[in-house]
């Protein structure tokens, strides 16, 4: 570290609180630090690295950071560059999926993984349909279903859910029959008083059937899980949990591979702890075991615990705990700096109804969590939350709009104001609502661009040349509807009168839309524009000469550009939206080419049919 760094890293440590001092200059041994929101948990961590490598002889690459995505592996780069400069590029600071590939990708020759590609969405439903394609009617997956793939997208998940804990079938086939054992024990289960012929104490029949049932079609999904990995070994893909469970199985496997890691890495820090699943967790304290009292650095909040269906869990901070407990030290980071005194005082207040904190799991640690806020104006901030009820969700939305047209009135600036909800479904409405009352806003939406006009429109013209590529001339009916499409600009009545005429012309004689529109002098003289008409014309034409020469995402851009799609979306009040979704539809098309490069027109339009909203969607600020 430079003296320049030097100094402007001994400057912050000077700013720091008192509980964050203990955090960051507590280098030894396993450190728990329970931090609320807005406490710092960055700045420690970076503070933490750099307090390693000014007190101990520990080289940069020997502290290994982990975190949870991209975004924070790049605010913890940038916060430890402007701490302790270049040196900071030395430090290796991964998520947990990019320190798996890497660990692979630098031990190739163990792995043999070699030209496998990560598995697609498109692909992942492919493998489970044809699992479930395979599966007799008598199956319970099958059974009494009109649709076969109604259990598809449980399965997937399912198999996720397996993979990020590490559950094999064979475990849970016995947790299943330990929980079914169970069941008739548990008081939800029996009557709790008498209710027709049935005695208090009883069981209730029908409740533990309907709960058999289910865990019958359980036990059925996970004896599938072996079937969804031959799929995926036949197709050469992997998915994105198997990184991290290929590496725990090669360190269980290899020592000498687990020792090169467990060897390399002097120091562990880890954040966001409350987030990782099992399969995580494991990984992290297969390679933190090799000490005895381990420089393992966590950082985590049991009330931010809130990915449970994720596999994520607070057992993981309360395993830690006590795995540690004679040696660990617990720090408390209670200085808010980014919320007033009253919201952390509501949000207090709601949150300690919740059993499942850390303080309440470890009585015996003798702490609470009391969040203050750090900074005196936001300390003394007279605003309060107010908690206001509605009858129903339409006269919520209407006081909420009433509520916006005020504070404008009263000088608030727009961009001053946010409504915040918890799904999008809840703000359709109250968005058809400002639309109405013309309040400008911005959303994060999530979308499926298959839906959308722009894509639909587009959508239809590949359509179109698909059918001419099959049979010519058998997409007319598709062609006049398209000519209707504002991009082409042809006004309606030229269309109609158009169509008129050419309705005229006996069957036999009727030429197609596509010849009709060659020959103006066939027309009738109330045409106007005619020019117009035979640019949109010639320019389908040449669309045709040229297609078989052109790459699937070329034609789809120049498909946009030279319909007037693009020049059009560019114009709409919500270009960046319209823009945004005709560049998700094409990175989807480039996508699957790069895969598939001999995919033509139509295998496309019947991959597109097939897709995920997920994979189909695009989010917009």
């Amino acid at each position: 570290m430079t003296s320049q760094y030097h100094q402007r890293f001994q400057e912050e440590l000077a700013r720091l609180n008192p509980a964050q001092k203990e955090a960051v200059e507590r280098t030894e041994g396993p450190v728990l630090v329970v931090a609320g929101p807005g406490t710092g948990k960055t700045h420690i961590l970076a503070a933490r690295i750099g307090q390693i490598l000014l007190s101990t002889d520990t080289s940069a690459q020997s502290i290994l950071c982990l975190t949870f995505t991209d975004a924070g592996v790049r605010a913890m780069r940038e916060r430890l560059l402007q701490l302790i400069g270049p040196e900071a590029h030395r430090v290796h600071i991964y998520t947990f999926h990019s320190f798996c590939n890497t660990v692979i990708q630098d031990n190739l020759a163990y792995f043999g993984r070699q030209g496998l590609e990560p598995v697609t969405e498109l692909e992942q439903i492919e493998i489970t349909r044809q699992i479930l394609d395979g599966l007799p009617i008598t199956h319970p997956l099958r059974r009494g279903k009109i649709n076969a793939y109604f259990y598809e997208k449980h399965l997937r998940d399912l198999f996720q859910l397996m993979k990020t804990e590490g559950w094999t079938p064979d475990f849970l086939q016995k947790a299943i029959k330990a929980y079914l054992a169970d069941l008739p024990q548990r008081e939800s289960f029996r009557y709790k008083r008498k209710h027709g012929p049935y005695q208090a104490g009883d069981v209730k029949e029908s409740k533990l059937t309907t709960e058999r049932d289910r865990m019958i079609i359980l036990g059925a999904a996970v004896e599938l899980f072996p079937a969804y990995e031959r799929g995926l070994a036949q197709l050469g893909r992997y998915d994105y949990a198997d990184m991290i469970l290929w590496v725990l199985k090669a360190f269980r496997e290899n020592e000498k591979l687990l020792r090169n890691y467990q060897e390399q890495y002097l120091y562990f820090l880890v954040d966001e702890y409350q987030d990782t699943n099992g399969a995580q967790n494991d990984l992290l304290h297969l390679m933190a075991d090799f000490w005895d009292s381990p420089n393992l650095f966590i950082v985590g909040d049991d009330d931010q615990s809130i990915f449970e269906f994720q596999g994520a869990r607070l057992k993981n901070l309360v395993d830690y705990y006590q795995k540690y407990e004679s040696e660990i030290a617990v720090v408390l980071l209670q200085q808010n700096y980014r919320s007033t005194q009253a919201v952390l005082d509501a949000a207090g207040g709601l949150i300690q109804h919740n059993e499942q904190r850390l303080t309440k799991q470890l009585e015996r640690l003798g702490i609470e969590k009391n969040l203050e806020a750090s900074l005196a104006e936001r300390k003394a901030s007279t605003i309060r939350p107010k908690l206001r009820v509605y009858p129903n969700g339409f006269q919520e939305e209407v006081a909420i709009i009433k509520e916006i047209e005020y504070l404008h009135n009263t000088g608030v600036p727009w961009q001053e104001m946010a409504v915040i909800y918890a799904r999008h479904q809840q703000v359709k409405s109250l968005q058809n609502l400002m639309d109405k009352h013309g309040i400008p806003y911005q959303t994060r939406r999530k979308t499926n661009v298959l839906d959308t006009i722009l894509v639909r429109q587009l959508r239809e013209m590949l359509l179109y040349l698909k059918d001419e590529q099959s049979r010519s001339f058998s997409g007319d009916y598709r062609f006049f509807k398209i000519l209707h499409y504002p991009c082409f600009g042809i006004a309606p009545l030229n269309i109609a009168r158009l169509a008129a005429a050419r309705a005229a012309i006996t069957y036999e004689k009727r030429p197609t839309w596509r010849e009709w529109l060659q020959d103006a002098s066939l027309w009738p003289a109330t045409i106007v524009e005619q020019d117009k008409i035979l640019a949109v014309a010639q320019w389908w034409e040449q669309t045709h000469a040229s297609l078989a020469d052109m790459s699937l995402p070329a034609l789809i851009e120049h498909i946009l550009s030279g319909s007037g799609l693009l020049s059009k979306a560019l114009k709409a009040p919500d270009r960046l939206w319209q823009v945004q979704l005709a560049k998700t539809f094409l990175d989807v098309v480039r996508d699957e080419v790069a895969r598939r490069p001999r995919l033509g027109l139509i295998d496309l339009l019947r991959t597109l049919d097939q897709m995920d909203t997920n994979r189909l969607s695009t989010v917009f600020i």
